[in-house]
Protein backbone atom coordinates (compact mmCIF):
# COMPACT_ATOMS: atom_id res chain seq x y z
CA UNK A 1 0.00 0.00 0.00
CA UNK A 2 2.74 2.31 0.69
CA UNK A 3 4.25 1.91 -2.46
CA UNK A 4 1.59 2.98 -4.33
CA UNK A 5 0.87 6.44 -2.74
CA UNK A 6 2.88 9.45 -2.18
CA UNK A 7 2.42 13.42 -1.16
CA UNK A 8 1.44 14.20 -5.12
CA UNK A 9 -1.41 11.23 -5.03
CA UNK A 10 -4.54 13.07 -5.00
CA UNK A 11 -7.01 11.43 -1.99
CA UNK A 12 -11.14 12.29 -1.93
CA UNK A 13 -13.36 11.01 0.67
CA UNK A 14 -16.99 10.43 0.92
CA UNK A 15 -18.53 9.78 4.31
CA UNK A 16 -21.74 7.80 4.09
CA UNK A 17 -22.50 9.86 7.47
CA UNK A 18 -25.62 7.05 9.19
CA UNK A 19 -23.22 3.81 8.43
CA UNK A 20 -20.62 5.79 9.67
CA UNK A 21 -22.36 6.50 12.83
CA UNK A 22 -23.61 3.39 13.42
CA UNK A 23 -20.39 1.56 13.05
CA UNK A 24 -18.20 4.58 15.46
CA UNK A 25 -21.28 5.40 18.33
CA UNK A 26 -22.82 2.52 18.37
CA UNK A 27 -20.63 -0.17 17.39
CA UNK A 28 -17.68 1.10 18.61
CA UNK A 29 -18.66 2.87 21.45
CA UNK A 30 -16.76 6.18 20.15
CA UNK A 31 -17.22 9.43 19.62
CA UNK A 32 -14.74 10.60 16.86
CA UNK A 33 -12.23 13.06 16.54
CA UNK A 34 -12.93 14.45 12.94
CA UNK A 35 -9.39 15.83 12.13
CA UNK A 36 -7.62 12.69 13.10
CA UNK A 37 -9.95 10.85 11.08
CA UNK A 38 -9.01 12.85 7.84
CA UNK A 39 -5.33 12.17 8.70
CA UNK A 40 -5.87 8.75 8.77
CA UNK A 41 -7.80 8.35 6.02
CA UNK A 42 -5.88 10.54 3.28
CA UNK A 43 -2.03 9.80 5.61
CA UNK A 44 1.16 10.39 3.39
CA UNK A 45 -1.10 11.92 0.23
CA UNK A 46 -2.36 15.75 0.03
CA UNK A 47 -6.47 15.60 0.48
CA UNK A 48 -8.59 16.96 -2.38
CA UNK A 49 -11.71 17.23 -0.99
CA UNK A 50 -13.38 15.00 2.22
CA UNK A 51 -17.89 15.26 2.05
CA UNK A 52 -19.87 14.03 4.67
CA UNK A 53 -23.57 12.87 3.65
CA UNK A 54 -26.18 13.44 6.19
CA UNK A 55 -29.76 12.72 6.38
CA UNK A 56 -32.04 15.95 7.79
CA UNK A 57 -35.60 15.89 8.76
CA UNK A 58 -37.96 18.41 7.63
CA UNK A 59 -41.58 19.03 9.59
CA UNK A 60 -43.06 16.67 6.45
CA UNK A 61 -40.60 13.81 6.72
CA UNK A 62 -41.41 13.94 10.76
CA UNK A 63 -45.17 14.42 10.36
CA UNK A 64 -45.16 11.26 7.84
CA UNK A 65 -42.74 9.18 10.42
CA UNK A 66 -45.19 9.89 13.24
CA UNK A 67 -48.24 9.30 11.31
CA UNK A 68 -46.57 5.55 10.25
CA UNK A 69 -45.84 5.03 13.93
CA UNK A 70 -48.97 6.06 15.23
CA UNK A 71 -50.96 3.23 12.40
CA UNK A 72 -49.12 0.74 13.30
CA UNK A 73 -49.78 1.62 17.53
CA UNK A 74 -46.32 2.37 18.14
CA UNK A 75 -44.93 5.12 20.09
CA UNK A 76 -43.25 8.27 18.77
CA UNK A 77 -40.00 9.23 19.84
CA UNK A 78 -39.15 13.13 20.68
CA UNK A 79 -42.96 14.28 19.72
CA UNK A 80 -41.86 16.95 22.26
CA UNK A 81 -41.63 20.39 20.12
CA UNK A 82 -38.69 21.34 22.53
CA UNK A 83 -37.32 18.07 22.82
CA UNK A 84 -37.03 18.13 19.05
CA UNK A 85 -36.12 21.66 18.28
CA UNK A 86 -33.00 21.10 20.55
CA UNK A 87 -32.03 18.31 18.50
CA UNK A 88 -32.03 20.55 15.27
CA UNK A 89 -29.66 22.88 17.15
CA UNK A 90 -27.41 19.55 17.98
CA UNK A 91 -27.68 18.72 14.50
CA UNK A 92 -26.78 22.27 13.15
CA UNK A 93 -23.57 22.50 16.19
CA UNK A 94 -22.66 18.86 14.28
CA UNK A 95 -22.44 20.08 10.83
CA UNK A 96 -20.52 23.24 11.89
CA UNK A 97 -18.03 21.56 13.68
CA UNK A 98 -17.64 19.47 10.26
CA UNK A 99 -17.79 22.22 7.84
CA UNK A 100 -14.56 23.92 10.40
CA UNK A 101 -12.91 20.96 10.50
CA UNK A 102 -11.80 19.97 6.57
CA UNK A 103 -15.63 18.84 5.37
CA UNK A 104 -18.01 19.37 3.37
CA UNK A 105 -21.58 18.82 4.31
CA UNK A 106 -24.26 17.40 1.87
CA UNK A 107 -27.34 17.62 3.75
CA UNK A 108 -30.57 15.53 2.39
CA UNK A 109 -34.24 14.54 3.30
CA UNK A 110 -35.21 11.68 5.01
CA UNK A 111 -37.70 8.91 3.18
CA UNK A 112 -40.07 7.51 5.53
CA UNK A 113 -41.65 4.24 4.04
CA UNK A 114 -44.86 2.74 4.69
CA UNK A 115 -44.26 1.03 7.76
CA UNK A 116 -42.32 3.47 9.64
CA UNK A 117 -38.64 3.01 8.89
CA UNK A 118 -36.23 5.74 7.65
CA UNK A 119 -33.38 6.33 6.08
CA UNK A 120 -31.77 9.37 5.06
CA UNK A 121 -31.81 9.61 0.77
CA UNK A 122 -28.04 10.06 0.07
CA UNK A 123 -26.95 6.78 -2.28
CA UNK A 124 -27.25 8.75 -5.41
CA UNK A 125 -26.02 11.84 -4.63
CA UNK A 126 -23.32 10.31 -2.97
CA UNK A 127 -22.71 8.08 -6.24
CA UNK A 128 -22.98 11.16 -8.44
CA UNK A 129 -20.78 13.02 -6.36
CA UNK A 130 -17.94 10.48 -6.53
CA UNK A 131 -18.10 9.68 -10.42
CA UNK A 132 -17.84 13.39 -11.28
CA UNK A 133 -14.67 13.53 -8.40
CA UNK A 134 -12.90 10.63 -9.90
CA UNK A 135 -11.70 12.66 -12.77
CA UNK A 136 -10.23 14.83 -10.04
CA UNK A 137 -8.14 12.34 -7.78
CA UNK A 138 -6.17 9.24 -7.72
CA UNK A 139 -7.45 7.60 -4.89
CA UNK A 140 -10.56 7.57 -3.32
CA UNK A 141 -11.83 6.34 0.35
CA UNK A 142 -15.79 5.56 1.05
CA UNK A 143 -16.55 5.60 4.04
CA UNK A 144 -19.46 3.19 3.84
CA UNK A 145 -20.52 -0.14 4.54
CA UNK A 146 -23.61 -1.43 2.21
CA UNK A 147 -23.25 -3.66 -0.71
CA UNK A 148 -25.25 -1.60 -2.72
CA UNK A 149 -22.44 0.97 -3.17
CA UNK A 150 -20.32 -2.03 -5.01
CA UNK A 151 -21.56 -0.71 -8.66
CA UNK A 152 -19.98 2.62 -7.54
CA UNK A 153 -16.75 0.87 -7.02
CA UNK A 154 -16.49 -1.07 -10.08
CA UNK A 155 -17.12 2.27 -12.08
CA UNK A 156 -14.59 4.01 -10.25
CA UNK A 157 -12.17 1.13 -10.51
CA UNK A 158 -12.67 1.49 -14.80
CA UNK A 159 -11.89 5.35 -14.78
CA UNK A 160 -8.64 4.28 -13.02
CA UNK A 161 -9.11 5.56 -9.41
CA UNK A 162 -7.68 3.64 -6.84
CA UNK A 163 -10.81 2.65 -4.43
CA UNK A 164 -10.23 1.84 0.03
CA UNK A 165 -13.18 1.31 1.50
CA UNK A 166 -12.97 1.98 5.40
CA UNK A 167 -15.50 0.74 7.64
CA UNK A 168 -15.60 -2.44 10.08
CA UNK A 169 -16.19 -6.32 9.67
CA UNK A 170 -16.48 -6.81 13.59
CA UNK A 171 -19.24 -9.20 14.35
CA UNK A 172 -20.36 -7.70 17.53
CA UNK A 173 -20.95 -4.10 19.31
CA UNK A 174 -18.62 -2.85 21.83
CA UNK A 175 -21.12 -3.84 24.45
CA UNK A 176 -22.25 -8.03 23.63
CA UNK A 177 -22.51 -9.86 26.33
CA UNK A 178 -24.01 -13.29 26.29
CA UNK A 179 -26.94 -12.30 28.15
CA UNK A 180 -27.42 -9.43 25.94
CA UNK A 181 -25.86 -10.47 22.24
CA UNK A 182 -25.72 -7.26 20.28
CA UNK A 183 -24.53 -7.71 16.57
CA UNK A 184 -22.53 -5.29 15.32
CA UNK A 185 -24.14 -2.17 13.23
CA UNK A 186 -23.47 -1.04 9.88
CA UNK A 187 -21.02 -4.10 9.28
CA UNK A 188 -19.59 -3.54 5.83
CA UNK A 189 -20.47 -6.14 3.37
CA UNK A 190 -18.02 -8.88 2.03
CA UNK A 191 -19.11 -7.77 -1.60
CA UNK A 192 -18.15 -4.49 -0.71
CA UNK A 193 -14.38 -5.39 0.50
CA UNK A 194 -14.15 -7.96 -2.60
CA UNK A 195 -14.77 -5.21 -4.77
CA UNK A 196 -12.63 -2.56 -3.11
CA UNK A 197 -8.20 -2.07 -3.76
CA UNK A 198 -8.06 -2.11 0.18
CA UNK A 199 -9.59 -1.86 3.41
CA UNK A 200 -9.02 -0.12 6.75
CA UNK A 201 -11.20 -2.00 9.30
CA UNK A 202 -11.92 0.88 11.95
CA UNK A 203 -11.87 -1.32 14.63
CA UNK A 204 -8.25 -1.46 14.69
CA UNK A 205 -8.17 2.46 14.36
CA UNK A 206 -10.38 3.19 16.87
CA UNK A 207 -8.05 4.28 19.42
CA UNK A 208 -6.37 6.68 16.75
CA UNK A 209 -10.07 8.36 15.91
CA UNK A 210 -11.16 8.67 19.56
CA UNK A 211 -12.33 12.24 20.60
CA UNK A 212 -10.62 12.76 23.61
CA UNK A 213 -11.46 15.45 26.78
CA UNK A 214 -8.73 17.99 25.30
CA UNK A 215 -9.76 17.67 21.41
CA UNK A 216 -13.27 17.90 22.00
CA UNK A 217 -13.11 21.73 23.67
CA UNK A 218 -11.05 22.26 20.74
CA UNK A 219 -13.77 21.20 18.28
CA UNK A 220 -16.56 22.45 19.53
CA UNK A 221 -19.30 22.68 18.53
CA UNK A 222 -18.88 19.20 20.01
CA UNK A 223 -18.75 16.42 17.68
CA UNK A 224 -21.47 13.47 17.87
CA UNK A 225 -23.49 12.21 15.36
CA UNK A 226 -25.35 10.87 17.85
CA UNK A 227 -29.15 12.53 17.68
CA UNK A 228 -29.10 12.04 13.92
CA UNK A 229 -28.46 8.08 14.63
CA UNK A 230 -31.04 7.79 17.00
CA UNK A 231 -33.81 9.49 15.30
CA UNK A 232 -32.88 6.95 11.99
CA UNK A 233 -32.64 3.94 14.41
CA UNK A 234 -36.19 4.51 16.15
Amino acid sequence: MMGLVNSATRTAIFIDGWNFARVTYEGLGIRVDFRRLLSLLCSGTTLVRARYYIGEWSEESYALYAAARRARGLTVEHADPAEAERRRRDQQGFIRMLNRNGYQVVRRGMRVHVDGTVKAEIGIDLAVDAMWMADHCDRMVLVMGDAEYVPLVHALALKGVRVVVAGSQSNWAYNHSVEHPRPFPGRASDELLDAADEFIELREAAREIELHDEARRSMRPAATPSDELEEISN
